[in-house]
């Protein structure tokens, strides 16, 4: 997506998604207009890198607009390797206070040499229960809940 290309994601609203069916929900909410997908904190570390990459590849297929699928690696540089390895594209990393100097320098270049970008954590994210509350009245919660006012 050439579009995608000129988007300020930092001020796009963000949702913290956990498979593919609460992504396909969130891009029917956002009805065209970019938004993210978030990863969990880490999931990657549990689920896998190539199952973020694998949601990526159907939602791009789908999208009916722009997005971002995020995935957050927090303060783990092996997960932000392997994500690079997966062929994720945007991946957020937070270097906490034990990340030896320079690591955040050079994971970015191998970003960047993988073709993806690191991001910093999404400071405001909506968050849902997706387990409980799937379906209409989920839909309903994030259509009031996603701001897509400033857009």
């Amino acid at each position: 997506m050439d579009c995608a290309l000129s988007i300020d994601w930092s001020t796009v609203p963000a949702v913290r998604v956990d498979g593919l069916e609460a992504g396909r929900m969130v891009l029917d909410i956002a009805q065209g207009r970019p938004v993210r997908l978030v990863s969990a904190t880490g999931i990657s570390g549990l689920a896998g890198a190539g199952w973020w990459a694998g949601l990526q590849e159907v939602w791009a297929a789908q999208a009916p607009g722009p997005f971002q699928a995020l995935l957050d690696c927090a303060d783990l540089p092996g997960l932000v390797l392997s994500a690079l390895r997966a062929g994720c594209t945007d991946i957020a990393f937070t270097p906490g206070p034990a990340t030896p100097d320079g690591v955040l320098t050079r994971l970015t270049s191998l970003a960047e040499a993988h073709g993806a970008r690191l991001h910093p954590a999404p400071l405001l994210t909506t968050e849902v229960c997706w387990r409980r509350n799937r379906g209409a009245t989920l839909k309903q919660y994030l259509t009031q809940h996603i701001d897509f006012k400033t857009m």
